[in-house]
C-alpha cells in the first residue's frame, strides 16, 4: 500500500507552539503528514507569522535549510539563490511550511501579519472551500486583509484531496516568497493510480516559483529606465537555487537534493507557483515520467520525458528508479522569453554519490515527449503527444457536465488594452495601470473590462458595497460609455446548480504568451482548445470571439464530451480559445483570474456570483469589517 514513510528525522519539539500545547485535541504538522485511513481525521493546527526578512542574511552563517523537511522549522536561513535582496516569508521559511493532511481532516491557521507596512491573506489554491468560501483569502471579496499585528484564524475541511498550494492573494507578494504545499492525501483505496507507485513521501514534493534580484514593489506598476522586464531572473526549487550574473558570478547555494532507493516507484508532486509570464520545463536525466494528476484531479497515465507548467498548475508523476544507482540532474529551464533561465536540483540513489556524473547541463536535456497541452505544437496536423486531447479524467464524470448543450454560456475575450499618453495622463483622473516591458501605459481585461478592487468584502458586507461599482459586458455603468476600456468591479452572477460553459478567447495579440487562467471555488472540465489561426507572428489573423461564434455556429468546434481531463487552472492557447465547463454546486463569491501576477494585478479578473447572497453560508460571528470612513463635514 503507498504510504509515507523514509522521513529525515525531525526535532519534534521545533512543530509545537503554546496553542497546541494548550489543546490536546489538536494535532501538529507532522502528526497530520501521514498514511491516510478511511474514516481516521484529526484537527490539524498551523501557525503561520509573515514579516519581512534578508535572503542569504547572517542567520546563513550558522545552518542551511533541508528542504526534504518542510514542515517544521528547523533553520532560519532562507538562501534562495544566493541574490541578496529582503523577501516575504512565512516563519522564516521560502516555501513557508509544507500543509500536509488528510481528506476529510479539519485544517486550523492562525496567520499572524508582523509586516510593518502591509495587510495580507492568504488562499489556499485548489480547495473549494465548499462550505467555509469566507476562508478562500481574496480581499475585499471574501474577507478584509490581515492588518498588521493581528491574526487572523482560517479553518476549513480540507474535502478534495490533490496537490494544491497556499500563497498570499493581497497585491505581488506571492512573488517575494509567501507561498507554501498543501498536500491533500486520501486512502489508496479511493485512488485510481494507487496501484502505479509504491511510496508518497512528504518530501518528494517539488515546489519551483520564479524570482527577482529585487522586491517585486520595484516592478509594479513599471518604470521607463533601468530594470523595466517583468520576466523571471531566476528559479528556485524547494527554495534553493544558482543565480549566474552577467560576469559568470555565482552564489554558493548547494542544489536541493531529493533521495530515493533503487528500483521503487515514487509519487512526485510538482507545484507551479511562477508569477510571471514564462511556462517551466521540468525534466529529470535517464528518467522518464508517469503522470498521474494534474491540479489535484486524476488522469490516465501517460508517459512523457519532461513536463511543461504554467502559473498555477500542479502535476502529480511516478519516477521509476530503475536506472544505475547515483545523481541524475533535474532541471527546470524556462521557455519562451525566458529562455536565458535555468535551475538544477539533484535526485540522489541512496548510498550514491551526490555528485552526478554528467557535466552541469547548460542546454535542455534529451525529451521526446514533452506534456505541454496547450503549447503551438498542439494545433499542427501532427499534434505533440503531450496535448491535452491525450489528457482523460480517470474517473467517472457527472453526465451533466457532458450534456450537448450547457444551461449557461459565455464568451469572454481577454486582451491587452493601450493608453495614449494623452489619454492616461489627464489630471484627477486615477486608472489603473502597468507599464509594459515596451514602454506602453496598459491595462488587462476580460470583455474590455479591467476589473478594480472592492472596498468591502461583498459575502460579508454586501449592504456596504457601492452597487454603482458592479458590471459586466451587458451592464457597463454610464462613464464606461465614453471610455476606451471601461474599469468597475466585473460580477457575473450564474444560477446555482447549473452547468456553465465558458469559452476564453485571446485576443491580447502579443506573441510568446499563454494566460494560466484559474478558477477559485470549483473544478473545471478542459472540453475543447485551439488555434485555428496559428500563433501571433507578423501577419498572421487575430483570433476574436466573434471568429469563435462563426467557428462554433460552423460546427468547427469539437467538444470533448467523452472523458475530457479536469483541472482547475490551464493556460489558454496563444491566439486561440479554450471551453470549459463546470457545475455550480457551490455558492459563494468566486474570482476567475489569469494567474500571472502582473496580468491580475492589471485587471484581467472577473468574479462569478453563484446563487443568491441567502443561498450562501452565513458569515462566522465577529468576522472582521472593514470599508470606506466618510462621515458628514461639520461646517466651520
Amino acid at each position: 500500500m503507498p504510504g509515507l514513510s523514509g522521513m529525515v528525522p525531525i526535532n519534534k519539539e521545533n512543530c509545537m507552539n503554546d496553542e497546541l500545547r494548550a489543546n490536546s485535541f489538536l494535532s501538529n504538522s507532522l502528526e497530520c503528514a501521514r498514511t491516510c485511513v478511511a474514516g481516521q481525521t484529526k484537527t490539524c493546527y498551523y501557525k503561520f507569522t509573515v514579516e519581512r526578512y534578508p535572503v542569504n542574511g547572517k542567520a546563513c552563517d550558522l545552518c542551511m535549510p533541508n528542504a526534504t523537511n518542510s514542515l517544521c522549522p528547523e533553520c532560519q536561513c532562507v538562501p534562495a539563490d544566493g541574490t541578496q535582496r529582503m523577501a516575504l516569508t512565512v516563519n522564516r521559511m521560502i516555501p513557508g511550511p509544507s500543509i500536509q493532511v488528510c481528506k476529510g481532516d479539519y485544517v486550523v491557521v492562525d496567520v499572524t501579519n508582523l509586516l510593518k507596512s502591509d495587510s495580507v491573506t492568504i488562499h489556499w489554491h485548489g480547495l473549494f472551500q465548499n462550505g467555509s468560501p469566507h476562508y478562500d483569502g481574496v480581499p475585499f471579496l471574501t474577507q478584509c486583509p490581515i492588518p498588521t499585528q493581528t491574526t487572523f484564524r482560517y479553518q476549513f475541511h480540507a474535502n478534495n484531496p490533490g496537490t494544491h498550494f497556499w500563497h498570499a492573494h493581497t497585491g505581488p507578494q506571492k512573488l517575494d516568497g509567501i507561498f507554501g504545499s498543501m498536500i491533500v492525501r486520501e486512502p489508496s483505496e479511493y485512488d485510481p493510480s494507487s496501484s502505479l507507485y509504491d511510496f508518497d513521501l512528504a518530501n518528494h514534493v517539488i515546489f519551483i516559483n520564479d524570482w527577482l534580484s529585487e522586491e517585486s514593489t520595484s516592478r509594479i506598476p513599471g518604470r521607463r529606465a533601468g530594470q523595466t522586464r517583468t520576466d523571471a531572473e531566476s528559479y528556485l526549487i524547494n527554495g534553493k537555487g544558482r543565480f549566474i550574473d552577467s560576469s559568470g558570478a555565482t552564489a554558493n547555494i548547494p542544489f536541493e537534493v531529493i533521495t530515493v532507493d533503487a528500483n521503487q516507484r515514487y509519487r512526485f508532486r510538482l507545484i507551479n507557483s511562477f508569477c510571471t509570464t514564462c511556462p517551466g520545463e521540468l525534466t529529470v536525466e535517464g528518467h522518464n515520467l508517469t503522470v498521474i494528476n494534474s491540479d489535484g484531479q486524476p488522469i490516465k497515465p501517460i508517459v512523457v520525458d519532461s513536463l511543461v507548467s504554467l502559473a498555477g498548475e500542479r502535476y502529480d508523476f511516478v519516477i521509476n528508479t530503475n536506472q544505475e544507482p547515483g545523481a541524475y540532474w533535474i532541471q527546470l529551464r524556462g521557455l519562451d522569453d525566458c529562455s536565458h533561465v535555468q535551475q538544477l536540483a539533484i535526485l540522489q540513489y541512496v548510498g550514491a554519490s551526490s555528485t552526478p556524473r554528467t557535466e552541469e547541463p547548460h542546454n535542455p536535456l534529451p525529451s521526446e515527449v514533452a506534456l505541454d497541452i496547450t503549447t503551438d505544437g498542439c494545433y499542427k496536423s501532427t499534434p505533440n503527444k503531450g496535448c491535452v486531447e491525450n489528457l482523460e479524467h480517470a474517473l467517472p464524470i457527472e453526465s451533466k457536465i457532458l450534456q450537448k448543450e450547457p444551461d449557461v454560456k459565455l464568451v469572454i475575450p481577454i486582451g491587452l488594452h493601450r493608453f495614449e499618453d494623452e489619454e492616461f495622463y489627464t489630471p484627477n483622473k486615477y486608472k489603473n495601470f502597468l507599464i509594459s516591458k515596451s514602454g506602453w501605459t496598459v491595462s488587462q481585461t476580460m470583455s474590455n473590462i479591467s476589473s478594480i478592487g472592492l472596498p468591502s468584502p461583498p459575502l460579508s458586507q454586501m449592504e456596504d458595497v457601492p452597487q454603482n461599482l458592479l458590471c459586466n459586458a451587458d451592464n457597463l455603468p454610464p462613464h464606461c460609455s465614453s471610455q476606451s476600456v471601461c474599469e468597475c468591479v466585473h460580477v457575473i452572477k450564474l444560477p446555482l446548480n447549473s452547468v456553465v460553459e465558458v469559452v476564453l478567447v485571446d485576443e491580447f495579440n502579443t506573441s510568446h504568451v499563454r494566460h494560466p487562467f484559474h478558477l477559485h471555488g470549483f473544478v473545471f472540465y478542459v472540453l475543447a482548445t485551439g488555434q485555428p489561426f496559428g500563433p501571433i507572428v507578423n501577419g498572421a489573423p487575430k483570433m476574436t470571439a466573434k471568429a469563435f461564434h462563426e467557428l462554433d455556429a460552423a460546427n468547427q468546434i469539437d467538444r470533448n464530451l467523452n472523458s475530457p481531463p479536469a483541472k482547475d487552472t490551464l493556460a489558454i492557447p496563444n491566439n486561440g480559445y479554450a471551453v470549459l465547463r463546470f457545475y455550480t454546486d457551490n455558492p459563494g463569491f468566486w474570482i476567475f483570474h489569469c494567474h500571472q501576477l502582473f496580468h491580475l494585478l492589471g485587471g484581467m479578473e472577473l468574479i462569478f456570483q453563484v446563487g443568491e447572497v441567502t443561498d450562501m453560508p452565513k458569515t462566522p460571528d465577529n468576522f472582521p469589517r472593514c470599508g470606506h470612513y466618510k462621515p458628514n463635514i461639520k461646517s466651520s
